[in-house]
């Protein structure tokens, strides 16, 4: 995307330049337009380039390979990215919740599996900073197990 605006960029600034300096005359008219018409297909370039590599058919791997070289991802990069995010704002956020309600600092480390379109929570491991008392130790097990997953490992 970059080297598409550069180019574009750059032609634009030299057919300024050109037609600064031209004297005026009977070809000046002609050179305007040439430069004009080098600017339109320096624009217009990406979509000759589409239609050149025999991708008028409606193919899923033609516009796949399109999308790869424009810099364009596919759906399932930005499912996983975005999940990914997610996972990790609610690590964040059961910390938070762990140092509130139990006056514990830890790391929370969650393992997931996606289903379609939902993110289900598989395994949750806590690491504790310092240890803590037994009794606080079930109470936050049981906590976790009966609000997120049943499968929850305190270290």
């Amino acid at each position: 995307m970059n080297a598409y605006l550069l180019s574009i960029l750059g032609t634009v600034l030299l057919s300024a330049i050109l037609t600064a300096i031209l004297p005026n005359g009977k070809t000046t008219q002609l050179i305007r337009m040439i430069t004009r018409l080098v600017c339109i297909l320096a624009i217009i370039s990406p979509i000759l380039s589409f239609f050149k590599s025999g991708s008028l058919s409606l193919e899923k791997e033609v516009f796949s390979d399109f999308f790869s070289d424009s810099v364009i991802e596919e759906e399932a990069c930005f499912i996983e990215y975005y999940s990914q995010l997610r996972i990790r704002e609610t690590e964040e956020a059961l910390e938070r919740e762990l140092f509130e309600k139990y006056a514990v600092e830890g790391n929370v480390t969650l393992t997931y599996e996606r289903e379609e379109d939902k993110i289900r929570i598989t395994q949750m491991r806590v690491v504790l900073q310092e240890m803590q008392e037994e009794e606080v130790l079930q109470s936050m097990w049981e906590y976790l197990t009966k609000k997120y997953c049943k499968e929850v490992l305190i270290e």
